[in-house]
């Protein structure tokens, strides 16, 4: 199961409190130790939440009396304290129970933002939602291919990915004409050895929309981007993110 080849050093995992993030802690300590991998947890204290609840006109429903109720600086303060805590711990089990490296560190910020800011060379970085990249069911690992270097390491790293979970790859290849994908679809030919099934599918748009949905088409278990496919504009990282099925996996 593990792959020490991969050349991943740590998996970096972004959490604030939701209630689904012990699924996701879960999920990260197995592709931790899947690659040999350290695992590292930013729990991140939302500004744009504590700013709200300081502001005297914010209200919030309760998550078990279905209240209306107005928030307070003090008890949200307090809440994420709480989270923090139940994360960390969740961490710990997980990590002890793998023999895992790991760390677990508390910053305020914007999550995705304060999550990228800490990413380094040869990070993967974790954007959770189902946490089905190491899963029972055969669903593919998808990778977006440009033809580019950023491209040819991170499809490098996906095929990786599909080893250490047993998992079908399929490379969606970035191709405005019919020429082009034959190019770029030998080109990624060249990186793929044994041991995994491969598959290639030509994608014309690489928009939030399109991209999210061939992705949900194909009912991956998670995409597999590089890093600078946001180039610089979060905003359409977060659009695709919130379009997409399954995690999403930034390689820096």
């Amino acid at each position: 199961m593990s792959d020490p080849g991969s050349g991943i050093r740590r998996i970096l995992l972004a959490l604030s409190g939701a209630g689904d993030e012990l699924a996701w802690i879960d999920a990260a300590a197995e592709l931790a130790a899947a690659l040999e991998a350290e695992l590292s947890a930013l729990f991140v204290e939302d500004v744009d939440l504590l700013r709200a609840s300081r502001l005297p006109s914010m209200w919030e429903m309760g998550r078990h009396s279905a209240q209306l109720r107005q928030m307070q600086a003090d008890s949200t303060v307090r809440l994420l304290q709480a989270a923090a805590r139940r994360s960390e711990q969740a961490l710990h089990r997980a990590a002890e129970a793998r023999s895992l490296r790991y760390s677990f560190r508390i910053l305020q910020g914007k999550p995705l933002h304060t999550l990228l800011a800490q990413a380094a060379s040869l990070d993967l970085v974790l954007l959770g939602r189902r946490a089905a990249v190491i899963a029972a069911q055969p669903r593919p690992l998808a990778v977006l291919f440009d033809g580019s270097m950023a491209a040819a390491a991170t499809l490098a790293v996906g095929l990786r990915l599909a080893r250490a979970a047993g998992r079908p790859c399929l490379v969606l290849v970035v191709a405005a004409d019919a020429q082009t994908y034959r190019e770029r679809a030998q080109q990624a030919g060249w990186a793929v050895g044994g041991g995994t099934e491969v598959s290639m599918q030509r994608l014309q748009d690489t928009d939030p929309a399109a991209l999210s949905a061939a992705v949900n088409a194909m009912r991956a278990a998670a995409l597999v981007l590089p890093a600078g496919y946001a180039e610089g504009d979060l905003n359409r990282l977060d659009a695709l993110r919130s379009r997409l099925r399954c995690d999403l996996l930034l390689v820096t």
